[in-house]
C-alpha cells in the first residue's frame, strides 16, 4: 500500500475512533504528504494544516541514497543504526525496509493533483528552510496558488528542518502557533 495514503487513512481511522470531528493537521516532509491526503480527502475534519518541508510535488532526486544497498556500500553505518533505533518497533527491526518504503514515498509521492489540492478548504499554512531541496520557495508559491486560503514561510538559512535545534525552532513554532491561534477551533 502507499506510504503516505496509508498512514493518512490511520490518521482518519484514530480521529474517528477517538471522535475527534475537527483537528488542527501539522505535518513534516513525508508527514506533510500524510497532511496533504488528509486534508484533501477529508477536509470536513481540518480546521487548519500546516507543513514543514514538503512541496506537494514528488521530488524523487537524492532517493537514491536512502536505499539501504547504497547506505551499505557507501558505509553510512551511522545513519543505518538511526534508522534502526528510530523505528525498530515500527518495522520490528527491518530497517531495511523501512528505508525501501521512504525511498519508494519519496520518489512517487504525493500524486496530487492541482484540482485535488483546490480541494482543501480550511487555512493553510507551508514551511520550508531557505537551503531545503524538498521544498523550495517557488514550489511552496505553487502550493499556494492551489490552495485557496494559504501562504507560506521560508526561514532563512535553514534546511529541511527549520522546526529543530541549530535552525530556527523558536521562528517557526511562534509561527505556527500564531496561526492555529487565528484559526482556533470553534
Amino acid at each position: 500500500m502507499i506510504f503516505s495514503r496509508s498512514i493518512a487513512e490511520d490518521v482518519i481511522d484514530f480521529m474517528q475512533a477517538l471522535h475527534i470531528s475537527k483537528a488542527h493537521l501539522v505535518g513534516y516532509s513525508c508527514g506533510g504528504n500524510v497532511a496533504l491526503y488528509c486534508a484533501v480527502k477529508h477536509p470536513q475534519m481540518f480546521t487548519t494544516l500546516t507543513t514543514i518541508g514538503c512541496s506537494g510535488v514528488a521530488c524523487p532526486e537524492g532517493a537514491d541514497e536512502f536505499e539501504p544497498e547504497w547506505l551499505i556500500q557507501n558505509e553510512c553505518y551511522e545513519m543505518i543504526h538511526q534508522m534502526m533505533e528510530r523505528h525498530e518497533e515500527a518495522h520490528q527491526g527491518n530497517w531495511q525496509e523501512f528505508m525501501r518504503q521512504s525511498a519508494q514515498d519519496w520518489r512517487q509521492y504525493p500524486q496530487l493533483t492541482r484540482n485535488e489540492l483546490s480541494r482543501i478548504t480550511c487555512p493553510a499554512l507551508f514551511i520550508a528552510g531557505e537551503h531545503d531541496d524538498f521544498a523550495t520557495e517557488e514550489q511552496l508559491q505553487e502550493l499556494c496558488s492551489c490552495v485557496q486560503d494559504s501562504r507560506y514561510l521560508v526561514a532563512l538559512g535553514c534546511s529541511h528542518r527549520p522546526h529543530m535545534l541549530r535552525e530556527q525552532p523558536i521562528l517557526i513554532n511562534d509561527s505556527i502557533l500564531q496561526f492555529l491561534n487565528n484559526h482556533a477551533i470553534g
